[in-house]
């Protein structure tokens, strides 16, 4: 069976997609929504909605005179799409979400952040819920087959108990770039936080950086830093009982180091991580993804359940902030504190 897809938001993530991919295209290309759509053998990409008219004609350019247009609903109406992609700012993601799976559609691929509050998602996943929606969010590392190996080794107790994970990234903006360090976290940790705290380096800029610590049911402690002032790519350590994954040069690079039981002083020694799985679309994946849990009623490797823990990690780091960088229990009690990022 082939969907029929359009989406909402023709900018970068959208539509435009040049210079994505860096320096390993081959993991991340095709890599906007329309381009995937395009590639995919089961897809068909129908339309696009934008309110911004260079877009709109870029589109058309782009995408071969096919129809764009200004109001989605009437895209909705019209072109009566199986799949929604929404490429907006995190600010229209819960009203565009709310509104497309009340229109009756099989799934929704939205962008992150999710949403800007708690409220918001609560809503989103509660509607996608009642109308049959498939909701998916676009954290791409659950689908880099990458990381999908390195979680297993780290599952089979390659380190040992995971004890730590500590995350550090250049840039930062919480939930611009940070939504995507927490989630990797919470994909590892493959745990339930139960509290959290943290500061803002920067809290009255737009979407400022900020660091929080935070510690899981089985007592895992995930620290992240997404500090204004540092300029590199992300890097991980997953620290376990009996060794460490270094992920490093903006998750380029995987380095294995283990306690060598030879050495008197408990030295730690390198080891190569094997290479011997197909490496894929990122997004390719996360189509074929989106497609087998429509047919399925499965959920999705990023469904809205883990888009909303992402946030609620960044909402924490906030609220935390204001109220003296005390300690967050969750879930959190404050639904309604909106980020507007």
């Amino acid at each position: 069976m082939t969907f029929n897809v359009a989406f909402i938001g023709l900018g970068v993530m959208g539509n435009i997609a040049d210079g994505l991919g860096g320096r390993h295209p081959e993991m991340y290309q095709p890599c906007c929504h329309a381009d995937v759509y395009e590639f995919h053998s089961r897809t068909e990409l129908v339309a696009g909605s934008t309110r911004a008219p260079e877009r709109q004609a870029l589109f058309r350019e782009k995408r071969f005179g096919k129809p764009v247009y200004s109001d989605y609903r009437e895209m909705l109406e019209e072109e009566k799409p199986d799949i929604v992609s929404i490429a907006t700012p995190a600010t229209s993601h819960a009203e565009i979400t709310i509104e497309v799976a009340k229109f009756g559609v099989k799934g929704i691929y939205c962008e992150k952040a999710m949403a800007t509050s708690l409220a918001e998602c609560d809503r989103m996943i509660e509607i996608c819920e009642q109308t049959d929606t498939v909701l998916m969010i676009n954290h791409q590392r659950r689908w880099d087959n990458r990381y999908i190996e390195l979680r297993r080794l780290v599952e089979l107790g390659n380190i040992g108990n995971l004890q730590l994970i500590q995350i550090s990234i250049g840039g930062s903006r919480l939930c611009r770039s940070g939504t995507h360090m927490f989630d990797l976290a919470l994909m590892f940790a493959n745990d339930e936080v139960i509290s959290g705290y943290g500061w803002l380096s920067d809290p009255d800029n737009f979407d400022p950086g900020g660091v929080g610590f935070f510690e899981t049911q089985g007592g895992i402690r995930l620290f992240a830093d997404v500090s204004a002032g540092m300029n590199h790519g992300f890097q991980v350590d997953l620290i376990g009982q009996d060794g460490i994954i270094k992920i490093i040069d903006g998750g380029f690079q995987f380095e294995y180091w283990f306690i060598d039981q030879s050495s008197e002083f408990r030295l730690m020694s390198k080891k190569h991580l094997p290479l011997n799985y197909p490496i894929r679309s990122c997004w390719l994946n996360a189509v074929d993804d989106l497609l087998n849990c429509i047919e399925t009623g499965g959920r999705p490797r990023s469904s809205g359940y883990n888009g909303r823990a992402a946030f609620e990690m960044i909402a924490t780091i906030h609220q935390s902030h204001h109220l003296g960088k005390v300690p967050i229990f969750w879930p959190l009690d404050d639904r309604n504190f909106r980020i507007e990022s």
